[in-house]
């Protein structure tokens, strides 16, 4: 879920005050990955960073509401062994895009410790997801939300907006330890997900990142 504990990690999900954005500021890009891109954490100031951000920011803020209301309706009608398979908005589709919005092309959930192999972390991914690790191994609070910049050969620059997210009480009804599960859950994880390692999670400990993926706006003619 979307971070609202009153952790480390939760605190640095709430949303600023104000219109201020905070970013991970770096100097230099990231090697180039196997696929010849390069990725950017990137400062805020200019005008498209910032709509870039405000509005991937609150994408992420509908996207988690909608996975809490998921998880809950779904555990109140359903075995968790039966719904294991389709929780998490699995049949989300993308926004349409909207003339004089930054158009998003991708809603991404991964981790350090993925349980469906589809969402592992790219070398991007990685890089967000290593940031707000070595944050929290040093007693920092993690940032709240990183923009990264992503740039290829001959495409359109990807934009990506990342925010931290953890457990909540009732993600541990299949993320928890194993030993706590409901009768049936660790079978169906277990034919489902063989390398599961999404498991041993606490309430409100980070789990791992959303991210949306977005294009520049078309500029106005």
């Amino acid at each position: 879920m979307v971070l609202k504990a009153q952790s480390p990690a939760a605190a640095a999900a709430k949303p600023a005050a104000g219109p201020t954005i905070t970013y991970f500021d770096a100097t230099a890009p990231a090697p180039a990955a196997a696929d010849g891109s390069t990725a950017t954490f990137v400062a805020g100031g200019d005008t498209t960073t910032t709509q870039i951000a405000q509005y991937g920011f609150k994408m992420i803020e509908q996207i988690g509401g909608m996975m809490i209301a998921e998880v809950n309706r779904e555990l109140a009608n359903r075995e968790i062994s039966e719904a294991v398979s389709i929780m998490h908005l699995k049949t989300l589709e993308l926004p349409k895009p909207v003339a004089g919005r930054p158009a998003i092309t991708a809603i991404k959930r991964t981790s350090l410790l993925i349980r469906d192999p589809r969402n592992a972390p790219d070398a991007a991914d990685t890089a967000a997801l290593n940031k707000i690790h070595s944050q929290l191994m040093n007693d920092q609070t993690p940032d709240k939300m990183l923009v990264q910049k992503i740039e290829r050969a001959g495409q359109p620059v990807e934009w990506r907006v990342y925010r931290p997210i953890a457990a909540s009480q009732s993600c541990l009804a299949c993320h928890g330890d194993p030993k706590t599960f409901r009768p049936g859950v660790k079978a169906a994880l277990d034919l489902l997900y063989p390398e599961d390692k999404a498991l041993d999670y606490g309430a409100k400990e980070w789990r791992g990142i959303i991210r949306v993926s977005l294009t520049a706006p078309a500029a106005a003619k």
